[in-house]
C-alpha cells in the first residue's frame, strides 16, 4: 500500500474511533448481565499522557518530602541548621502537609507520652500497639510494614496478639487449631455472637469445652518482614476457666513447658512462658474449659504490634464489649497506641448529611469508650482511602466521601483522638484510579482495596509521618 493510502487509512480509523467515543453512551450498553463501556477521548488522552504512573510519582514525592525534611538528630546537627528554621519546618508540616497527623486542640505535645514509652520499652518491657480495621488491613497488610519499621527503631519482635482461631491467612503467621474450640466474634461479615459481652481486646474469643490445640509458626515467605519472625515470650489470656484448666507449651525442640499462671482478677487469667532462646513456632495444648481471648508472641522488650481486622465492619462495636475484661486486658498488654482504621464499609451508604452525622456520632461514642477503657494509650483514627464508584458509566470518587472523612476527623478530634487522612495522603479525589492504573499497580481492580504493594507504601508513609512528630519531640 502506498504511503498516502496508509496515511488515509490511519486517519479514517482514528476518525471512526473518535466518533464512536463521542456518541457512545457514557453509562454504557447492557449486554445480558454485563455492561459495555467505550473509553472517552479524555480517557485515551490521559492514558497516553502517562496517567498510569501518576500514583507512583505522587507516593515518591510524598516519601521524599517526609524523608528529606525529617530532621533527625537535630541537636547533633545544630551547627548545620538553625533551631528557628527547624522549628519553622515542623510547624508548617503540622499545619499544611498532606501527611500530617491532626492532633486534638492542635497540641504538638499530644503524642509525647507515647514517645516516652517508645524510648523506654527496650529496657522496661514490651509496649503493645493495636491496629484495628476492616478488610483493608486483612492478612497483616499495612500493619506489617509499620510494625517492622517501629521494631527496627525501638526494638521488639514477634507478631503481637493472635486469636485462638485465625480464619484469614496472613503474610506473617500461620495458625491451626483443633479440638473442642469454637470461634465467636463481635463484628464483621462473619460475626458469630455470644449471649454475653466477653470478647477481650481482639473482639473475638475461642470458647473451649475440652482439650484443644493451637499451633503457631511465623512465615518465611519473601514478603514476610524479619522482626516478626522471632519471639521470646508467649502469653495466653483466658477467662471463665474451670478449676482443672491448664496449658502446656511444646517448643520447636519438643520441650513441654507448663504455663506460669497469674490471676489478674475474676475476669482474666494469664499464662506466661519465657523461652530459653528466640523461637519461630510453638504448639499450645489446653485442657479443661474456658474462654481464650488471645495468645501473644512478643520479644523480651520493645514494640509488639497486633493486626486485628474485621471484614465488613464499620468499627461501631466497642461499646458492646465487657468493660472490665477489656480494660484489664489493655492494661496487662501495656497498650500505648490504638489505631482505628474504619469507615470504608459505611461510605457507600452515607449519601446525606444526616447519615454522615449519624456515623460521626456513633464513632464518637466508640472513641470515648476506648479512651475510658485504655487511658494510658493514645488513639489515632485513620480515615478511609479514596474509593471509586461508577456514576453515569464513569469511575470517580464517591460524591460524599470528603464530607464523610471530615465528619470522622471531627469525631476523633472532639473526643481526644488524633486523625490521619489516608485519602489526602493518596492524592485526594480520584486518586484510587491512579493507584489502580499505576504501573506496577498499587491497588486492586475493585477500586476500593490496596494490593500488597500499595498497602506496604501506605504503611511506610504512616510510619514516616509518625516519626516527624517523634523527631519534633526529641
Amino acid at each position: 500500500m502506498k504511503a498516502y493510502k496508509t496515511l488515509i487509512f490511519i486517519i479514517s480509523v482514528l476518525t471512526m474511533l473518535g466518533l464512536i467515543s463521542a456518541f457512545f453512551p457514557k453509562e454504557g450498553l447492557a449486554l445480558g448481565d454485563k455492561q459495555l463501556f467505550f473509553p472517552t477521548i479524555e480517557d485515551m488522552v490521559n492514558k497516553e499522557a502517562g496517567h498510569s504512573t501518576t500514583a507512583s510519582l505522587r507516593v515518591k514525592e510524598m516519601e521524599e518530602s517526609l524523608r528529606i525534611q525529617n530532621f533527625r538528630d537535630s541537636v547533633a546537627r545544630a551547627d548545620a541548621m538553625a533551631y528557628a528554621d527547624s522549628l519553622s519546618f515542623y510547624l508548617d508540616f503540622f499545619k499544611n502537609h498532606p501527611s500530617r497527623i491532626s492532633l486534638p486542640g492542635n497540641n504538638p505535645d499530644y503524642l509525647n507520652s507515647l514517645f516516652e514509652a517508645l524510648e523506654q520499652c527496650k529496657e522496661r518491657g514490651v509496649i503493645h500497639i493495636l491496629h484495628y480495621g476492616d478488610s483493608q488491613i486483612e492478612g497483616d497488610r499495612i500493619t506489617a510494614p509499620i510494625r517492622q519499621k517501629l521494631q527496627e527503631r525501638f526494638g521488639g519482635g514477634g507478631p503481637g496478639l493472635l486469636p485462638a482461631i485465625q480464619p484469614i491467612p496472613t503474610v506473617s503467621v500461620g495458625q491451626t487449631a483443633s479440638g473442642n474450640l469454637v470461634r465467636y466474634t463481635i463484628a464483621g461479615s462473619h460475626q458469630n455472637k455470644l449471649s454475653h459481652r466477653r470478647y477481650g481486646a481482639l473482639g473475638q474469643v475461642g470458647v473451649m469445652s475440652g482439650e484443644s490445640t493451637v499451633s503457631v509458626n511465623t512465615r518465611n515467605w519473601k514478603d514476610t518482614y524479619e522482626n516478626v519472625k522471632q519471639f521470646d515470650y508467649v502469653r495466653l489470656f483466658v477467662g471463665q476457666a474451670t478449676p482443672n484448666f491448664r496449658a502446656d507449651l511444646i517448643t520447636s525442640d519438643k520441650q513441654v513447658i507448663s504455663g506460669k499462671l497469674e490471676k489478674l482478677n475474676s475476669s482474666l487469667d494469664v499464662y506466661t512462658w519465657k523461652l530459653d532462646q528466640p523461637s519461630k513456632r510453638f504448639t499450645m495444648k489446653m485442657y479443661g474449659a474456658g474462654e481464650v481471648y488471645g495468645i501473644s508472641a512478643d520479644g523480651s522488650g520493645g514494640i509488639a504490634m497486633s493486626n486485628i481486622p474485621f471484614r465488613g465492619s464499620s468499627g461501631t462495636f466497642y461499646t458492646a464489649m465487657d468493660s472490665t475484661l477489656l480494660a484489664t486486658m489493655y492494661k496487662e498488654l501495656n497498650t500505648r497506641l490504638i489505631l482505628l482504621e474504619f469507615g470504608g464499609n459505611t461510605v457507600p451508604y452515607s449519601k446525606t448529611e444526616k447519615s454522615i452525622n449519624t456515623y460521626k456520632n456513633t464513632m464518637s461514642k466508640q472513641i470515648a469508650y476506648l479512651r475510658r477503657m485504655c487511658p494510658q494509650a493514645k488513639i489515632i483514627m485513620i480515615g478511609p482511602a479514596d474509593m471509586s464508584t461508577k456514576i453515569q458509566g464513569k469511575l470517580q470518587s464517591y460524591p460524599h466521601l470528603e464530607d464523610f472523612i471530615q465528619g470522622l476527623k471531627e469525631a476523633a478530634l472532639e473526643n481526644g483522638a488524633a486523625f490521619w487522612n489516608m485519602y489526602e495522603v493518596m492524592g485526594g479525589k480520584n486518586s484510587m484510579i491512579d493507584w489502580v492504573k499505576n504501573s506496577p499497580s498499587l491497588a486492586a481492580p475493585d477500586y476500593i482495596h490496596f494490593n500488597n504493594r500499595g498497602a506496604e507504601r501506605i504503611g511506610e508513609l504512616f510510619f514516616e509521618s509518625l516519626m516527624i512528630y517523634y523527631d519534633y519531640y526529641t
